[in-house]
C-alpha cells in the first residue's frame, strides 16, 4: 500500500516545507523563527481539541473561546487596573501611586489568576453542559460547543463592559497586556523577539511534553482511553468517568488559557467581536486533522510546519488568503484519505437526535372542529397582518435588518434539507451564498437572470463539495465545511485574486414598475422569496426524495438494502440546498450594493447554523421560528453582548431540554391544546 494512503499526513508535511522555496524573494531567518512562535498557540489549542476528542469523542469548537475569555480578563486586569481603581475609590490615601514593584507583582498575579479562570471555565463547561449530554449522540455535544462560542463571547464582552474604563471603550477596547520591563530583546533576521515569545514557546514545548507523558504513563491516561471507548464498560471496571473527564476538561481549559493569555502579551486580547476565530480556528483544525484527531506528537509537528509556512507566506505575499484556500484542500484531502476504526461511541453520531420528532399534521377529526378551525384561521390572519404591516411601522434601517434576516432564513431552509433531512452537517452554508453572490455580480446579466445564474452556480458548487463529503462522517464533515466557509471569501471574494472580476457596485433595478431601491419594496420581494421557498420545501418534504433522505439518515444500511440509491438522493439534497442558499446570497449582494469578503464571514455560517438548530430541524417551520427569534433580537436588543448571551445560552438550554428546538416546544404546546379540545 503506498504511503499516500497509509500516512497521507506525512506526505502533506513533507511537501509543505519545499513550497517555501517557491515563494518570491528571500525570506529572512527571523521570519521562520517567528513561525515557531506562531506554532505554539496552534499546538496548545490543537492539543485541547484532541484531548476532548479522545475522552468525549466530539469536536470542541469552543476551544479557542475558553482561552479568549481568560486573555481578555488578563488584559483588563493589567491595563484597566480594576483592583487598584477599587482600592483608590474606597481609600484614596492607601494607594496614591503604583510603584514599579507593585505593578510587576500585579502583572504576574493577574496572569496566574487568568490561567486559573481558564482552568475553572473548562471544568464548568463540562459540569454544566457536556456532562448532561453524555447520553446524547456525540454530534449534539459538538453542536453545543458551537453555541458555547456565542455564550463565551458574550461573557467576554461582559467583562469588557464591566472592567474597562470609558477611555478604553472609546479608543478601541482591550489592548495587549504588555509585560513589565524584564530582560532585553534580541533581533534575529530583522525580527525582534522578547520574553513573551520565548515564554510562549517554552510553555508549549514543556506543556505538550508533560501532557503526552501524563496520558501515556499515568493511570488517568489509561482511564481516559477506557472511558472514551465505552464509558459504561469503564464504569464497570471501577473507573470514575465523571471525575476523570472533569480532570480532562481542567487540562483543556489550561491549554486554551495558556495559548490565549500568553498570546495577549504581544497581541490585543479581543473584545468578543470575532467569536468564531475565523481563520485561526481553521488552522487549529488543520493541525488536528493532520494529527488524525488523536496524536499529540503529530499535532506538535504539524503546528510547527503550519506556523512556519504561515509566517513565510504572510511575509512574501503580504497576506494569507491563498493559504486559507489551500487549507481547505489539505483538510478535505486528508479526511478522505485517512481511515479510523469506529468506536462504540462513534456509532452514536447521528443528526436524527437534533431533528427531534417529525411534525405531525392535525388529525382530520379535530381539524374540522369549529374551535380548531377558528384557531388556525386566526393564527394565519395574525401572522399575515404582522408580516404585511411590519415595514409600515419600522424605520428604513430596521426594514433592511428584517430583510437581511429573511434572506438568512432562506439559507436556513437550505440547511434544513442538508442537515435536517440528509444528516449532512454543514457549518459553511453561507459560503454557498457567497458563491451565488459572486456569480450574479460577475455575470453582468439582468437582475432576474443574475439571480437564477447565482442559484445554479451554487447548486453546481454544492454538488462538487458534496461528492467527497458523502464519504465523511458528520463530525469530520463539520470540519471540512467550516474550512470551506473560510476559504470562499478569502479566495473567491479577494480583490487581489478572483475578486477582480467583481464590479465595484450593484444597483437594484425597477421590477414591474416598482423601485427595488426602496427598502419597503425590497422587503416585500424578499418576503415573497421566503414564502416561495417555504412552499417549495414543503412540497419537497412530501416527495420520495425526502423520504429516502430521512430513511438513509436514520438507517443507511437498511435503506441501501432495498436497492435505493442514497448517493443520488444526497447529491440532490446538496444541489437543492446550494441553489436556495446561493439564490439568497445573490439577492443579498444586490441589497448590499456589491460583493465584499467581509459580508460573508465564517461567523455568518455559524449564525445560520445556530438559529436553524434553535428553531428546529424536524419541521419546515423550525427555521422560520429560529429566524423569527433573530428578528425579535435584532429589533428589540441593541446590545451585542445580550444578543450573544441569548443566542449561546438559549441554544444550550434547548439542546438540554428540547433537542428539537423551538419547533418541538410549539408542537408539544399545540398537541396539548388539541388533547384538551378532544377531551371535551
Amino acid at each position: 500500500m503506498p504511503l499516500i494512503t497509509r500516512r497521507p499526513e506525512l506526505v502533506v508535511l513533507a511537501l509543505a516545507l519545499p513550497v517555501l522555496l517557491l515563494l518570491p524573494g528571500s525570506t529572512p531567518s527571523g521570519v521562520y523563527l517567528l513561525g515557531v512562535v506562531t506554532a505554539a498557540p496552534l499546538a496548545l489549542h490543537a492539543a485541547g481539541i484532541i484531548l476532548v476528542f479522545r475522552s468525549n469523542r466530539f469536536l470542541n469548537f469552543a476551544q479557542l473561546q475558553i482561552g479568549a475569555v481568560a486573555a481578555t480578563l488578563f488584559a483588563l486586569l493589567v491595563n484597566a487596573e480594576p483592583v487598584f481603581r477599587g482600592v483608590r475609590a474606597v481609600c484614596p490615601p492607601c494607594l496614591e501611586s503604583t510603584s514599579e514593584g507593585l505593578a510587576r507583582a500585579s502583572y504576574w498575579a493577574s496572569l496566574v489568576a487568568s490561567l486559573g479562570v481558564a482552568v475553572g471555565l473548562g471544568w464548568l463547561v463540562y459540569v454544566v453542559v457536556i456532562r448532561r449530554l453524555d447520553r446524547a449522540p456525540r454530534l449534539v455535544a459538538t453542536v453545543a460547543s458551537i453555541f458555547l462560542i456565542s455564550l463565551l463571547a458574550g461573557v467576554q464582552r461582559l467583562l469588557v463592559n464591566l472592567l474597562s474604563t470609558s477611555d478604553q471603550r472609546t479608543f478601541g477596547g482591550v489592548t495587549n497586556a504588555v509585560p513589565p520591563a524584564e530582560g532585553g530583546t534580541v533581533d534575529v533576521g530583522g525580527v525582534r523577539f522578547g520574553v513573551p515569545e520565548l515564554l510562549l514557546v517554552l510553555v508549549a514545548v514543556a506543556g505538550l511534553t508533560a501532557l503526552a507523558v501524563y496520558l501515556r504513563r499515568s493511570a488517568t491516561g489509561t482511564a481516559i482511553r477506557a472511558s472514551s471507548e465505552s464509558a459504561s464498560r469503564a464504569q464497570t471496571l471501577g473507573v470514575d468517568v465523571v471525575r476523570v473527564t472533569g480532570r480532562v476538561w481542567m487540562i483543556v481549559g489550561a491549554l486554551s488559557g495558556a495559548a490565549a493569555v500568553l498570546g495577549a502579551m504581544t497581541a490585543p486580547a479581543g473584545n468578543g467581536d470575532d467569536p468564531a476565530g475565523g481563520s485561526s480556528l481553521v488552522r487549529v483544525l488543520t493541525v488536528v486533522v493532520v494529527a488524525r484527531l488523536v496524536s499529540l506528537p503529530m499535532a506538535g509537528l504539524a503546528a510547527v510546519v503550519l506556523g512556519v509556512v504561515t509566517s513565510a507566506v504572510e511575509y512574501s505575499a503580504g497576506g494569507t488568503n491563498l493559504l486559507d484556500g489551500a487549507l481547505l484542500l489539505v483538510i478535505s484531502g486528508l479526511l478522505l484519505l485517512q481511515r479510523r476504526e469506529a468506536t462504540r461511541t462513534d456509532v452514536d453520531t447521528s443528526s436524527a437526535y437534533l431533528a427531534g420528532r417529525q411534525a405531525r399534521p392535525v388529525p382530520e377529526a379535530l381539524r374540522e372542529l369549529p374551535s380548531v378551525r377558528s384557531l388556525l384561521r386566526w393564527s394565519v390572519a395574525v401572522l399575515a397582518v404582522v408580516l404585511v404591516g411590519l415595514p409600515f411601522l419600522l424605520s428604513p434601517s430596521d426594514i433592511s435588518t428584517v430583510s437581511t434576516t429573511f434572506l438568512l432564513a432562506v439559507v436556513g431552509m437550505s440547511l434544513l434539507i442538508l442537515t435536517g433531512w440528509a444528516g449532512m452537517v454543514s457549518l459553511g452554508q453561507f459560503a454557498f451564498a457567497a458563491v451565488g453572490a459572486y456569480a450574479a455580480a460577475a455575470s453582468g446579466l439582468p437582475f432576474l437572470l443574475a439571480l437564477v445564474l447565482g442559484g445554479v452556480a451554487g447548486a453546481l458548487v454544492a454538488v462538487v463539495v458534496g461528492l467527497p463529503a458523502l464519504r465523511l462522517s458528520p463530525l469530520t464533515l463539520a470540519i471540512s465545511t467550516l474550512a470551506f466557509a473560510a476559504a470562499v471569501p478569502a479566495v473567491l471574494l479577494d480583490p487581489d485574486s478572483l475578486g477582480r472580476a467583481l464590479p465595484d457596485s450593484l444597483e437594484l433595478p425597477l421590477l414591474l414598475g416598482l423601485d427595488l431601491e426602496s427598502q419597503r419594496v425590497f422587503y416585500f420581494l424578499v418576503l415573497a422569496v421566503l414564502l416561495a421557498t417555504v412552499l417549495a420545501v414543503t412540497g419537497l418534504r412530501r416527495s420520495r426524495t425526502a423520504r429516502v433522505l430521512l430513511a438513509a439518515r436514520d438507517n443507511e444500511p437498511a435503506t441501501q438494502a432495498f436497492g435505493i440509491s442514497v448517493l443520488r438522493a444526497r447529491l440532490t439534497a446538496f444541489a437543492l440546498s446550494g441553489f436556495l442558499a446561493a439564490f439568497a446570497g445573490a439577492l443579498f449582494a444586490y441589497q448590499q450594493s456589491g460583493v465584499r469578503a467581509d459580508s460573508f464571514p465564517v461567523e455568518a455560517s455559524l449564525l445560520v447554523f445556530t438559529f436553524t438548530v434553535i428553531g428546529g430541524l424536524g419541521s419546515v417551520g423550525g427555521p422560520l421560528l429560529g429566524f423569527g427569534l433573530l428578528v425579535l433580537l435584532n429589533l428589540l436588543v441593541t446590545s451585542p453582548t445580550i444578543s450573544l448571551l441569548v443566542n449561546g445560552l438559549g441554544g444550550v438550554v434547548l439542546l438540554l431540554i428540547a433537542p428539537g428546538g423551538l419547533a418541538q416546544v410549539v408542537l408539544d404546546t399545540r398537541d396539548g391544546l388539541l388533547r384538551r379540545i378532544a377531551d371535551r
